[in-house]
């Protein structure tokens, strides 16, 4: 068994400290979502434990190891938001988009055209192989980019907002998508700001405002804080 875990971490920009003596702890195998309101640092939060900030003083551990050791493992993959606009003009097919980071591992291509293909497969996007990334919607570019994160064996699935921008129905699929995932035995770590619909899906919520609001299971967090101006500012 492992987990993430954060130990007092701060994060300044400039002079502002945007999170503060953040300690929590990610178990192996939950589907953990942060929430908070705009501004509150959620995703600053993510791009930490993802390696891509540097602490201004803490420690954030993933199975015992540093946020680079881990990294150099294959740990976990971080899917950022998606902009429809920005992948119009991108020339790449989706079975090529998954394929890169495998490419940059040194796997050759007839194994990373199976490990793309099902991958691809196991976000139900496996007939669109072939076809250009940007005449995708939002919603299957996302399944895409989550592929491209399966398709290297992550064991922490780490996603910003994955379904910001895509309407309900889409948003519904992927939130299932993540659950069979976290069923399947992949740890969840998601940023989002659906907080109804995700606690359905996930078991357990941090919320954060710069400091730790909640920490604990998602039905706790809907029963005493959402609907409350206590949410944002219990703890911390």
């Amino acid at each position: 068994m492992g987990e993430i875990v954060l130990e007092k971490v701060q994060f300044n920009y400039e002079q502002d400290s945007i999170l503060r003596d953040i300690s929590v702890t990610i178990p192996e195998g939950d589907f953990t979502i942060v929430v908070g309101p705009n501004g509150a640092g959620k995703t600053t939060f993510l791009r930490l434990v993802a390696g891509l900030l540097q602490l201004a003083s803490g420690s954030v551990t993933i199975d015992g190891y540093t946020v680079s050791e881990a990294q150099r493992l294959g740990l976990l993959h971080l899917v950022p938001q998606i902009y429809n606009k920005n992948a119009a003009q991108f020339p790449a097919t989706c079975g090529e988009i998954v394929e890169l980071g495998l490419r940059i591992q040194g796997i050759k291509h007839k194994e990373r055209q199976a490990l793309a293909h099902k991958a691809l497969a196991q976000v139900g996007m496996a007939e669109f192989t072939h076809r250009r990334i940007g005449d995708l919607s939002g919603g299957q570019q996302q399944r895409v980019m989550i592929a491209q994160a399966l398709a290297r064996g992550p064991k922490y699935l780490l996603l910003d907002e994955p379904t910001s921008g895509i309407d309900y129905q889409v948003s519904e699929h992927i939130m299932t998508l993540l659950r069979q995932l976290c069923d399947e035995g992949m740890t969840i770590l998601m940023v989002t700001h659906d907080i109804v619909d995700a606690c359905e899906v996930a078991n357990q919520v941090i919320c954060i405002n710069r400091h730790v609001c909640y920490e604990g299971n998602s039905q706790g967090f809907l029963d005493s804080h959402m609907g409350t101006s206590l949410a944002w500012h219990i703890g911390g």
